[in-house]
């Protein structure tokens, strides 16, 4: 079976499909149980680290020049504007383990 072009798979023939197989499906793909769908399978994609860094840089870049303040402003016509800093620094405070004493 060439999964990679599959609408849906028979859930007896799940059984039969190896792991490889499963993470060549282009899409998450419906399992079916004669005429009904019961259940839906999803491959998990590894991240490309090097694209993943260039992105995080870019953003944590973006994120030094805005102006929050001028954010809020503009976003607090649309309701309550999340006050929690996300930045990297502020998130690996949050969660680092407290020292054990």
């Amino acid at each position: 079976m060439y999964v990679s072009a599959v609408e849906s798979i028979g859930i007896r023939d799940l059984q039969k499909i190896s792991g490889e197989a499963i993470g060549a499906l282009e899409r998450p793909t419906a399992i079916k149980s004669g005429a009904r769908t019961v259940a839906l399978l999803i491959p998990l994609k590894s991240a490309y680290p090097d694209r993943l860094a260039a992105v995080l840089a870019r953003a944590e870049e973006l994120a030094r020049t805005r102006d929050s303040a001028a954010d809020d402003a503009a976003l607090s016509a649309y309701g309550p504007v999340d006050p929690v800093d996300w930045s990297i620094e502020a998130v690996r405070a949050l969660t680092a383990k407290p020292p054990i004493p």
